[in-house]
């Protein structure tokens, strides 16, 4: 029996149709109950997204970091009545497995899959792929970090538009405020500084000052924790469910032993 069954995981990630990660913690017998911390949501389309996605055909590299960022791309291209025909000839960049399947839902094929998981391990390869002449579309976050326009500064022809944005969620679980404040639960997961920084928000809002049992994903995250006096117990470098799952089982085990 896994490490990981009945224990309760407050999962603070959006909620989406397929999460990964709960998927896993499900098939791992773990009792996973969401407490959305952020909700992720199209970008207004504006005039620079406009006018970018309407002279796709003249860039020769598209880079993507995140699923959200491929899905609300291709919304965009919908909604804009643009074939994916238009990125035959464009070279698509992608951070790990994850985005890179999200690439392939929508009939298109990735030049460049990172071999990490991060975006500074796609930087390292894109800057040594991209020519100086060449145009490159990054569609990110509005929340992302200026990593790729500093470390791409010299590379190519840097347009950044933010295909989605990161919100507060309309309302939350005065049932799993209670559970945390009664310390019901195992651990709670983290997956994102914004998701941090709001359920710190809402957790001094309710007076619940506790340390609490946190694992998460990511350096950023684990940063964003830190910085906010909450050190997680637990933090995974990988973000796709089956490792980070599979990692959090040998977390229990070592508890156990």
């Amino acid at each position: 029996m896994s490490s990981l069954f009945n224990k309760v995981i407050i999962s603070t990630r959006p909620l989406t149709k397929n999460d990964s990660i709960k998927n896993q913690l499900f098939a791992k017998g773990a009792i996973v109950l969401d407490f959305p911390m952020i909700k992720i949501c199209a970008a207004d389309l504006s005039i620079e997204i406009k006018d970018s996605l309407q002279q796709i055909t003249t860039y020769q590299w598209i880079v993507f970091t995140s699923k959200n960022g491929v899905d609300y791309f291709f919304q965009f291209l919908n909604r804009l009545n643009i074939k994916t025909d238009e990125l035959s000839s464009i070279k698509i960049a992608v951070v790990g497995k994850m985005t890179s399947e999200e690439v392939l839902k929508n009939n298109c094929r990735p030049y460049l899959i990172s071999s990490g998981n991060t975006s500074a391990d796609l930087l390292k390869e894109l800057a040594e792929k991209i020519k100086p002449s060449e145009k490159v579309l990054l569609a990110l976050g509005e929340l992302a970090e200026d990593t790729f326009e500093k470390g791409l500064v010299n590379s190519g022809k840097i347009t950044r538009i933010n295909v989605y944005k990161t919100v507060q969620p309309d309302m939350i679980s005065t049932e799993i405020i209670e559970r945390i404040k009664k310390d019901n639960y195992h651990i709670i997961l983290f997956t994102s500084p914004s998701g941090v920084q709001y359920f710190n928000k809402i957790m001094s809002d309710n007076k619940i000052i506790v340390d609490f049992r946190t694992a998460c994903i990511g350096v950023t995250t684990e940063k964003a924790m830190l910085k906010n006096n909450c050190k997680p117990l637990f933090v995974s470098q990988r973000s796709n469910g089956e490792t980070f799952v599979n990692e959090l089982e040998r977390f229990f085990n070592n508890i156990k032993n």
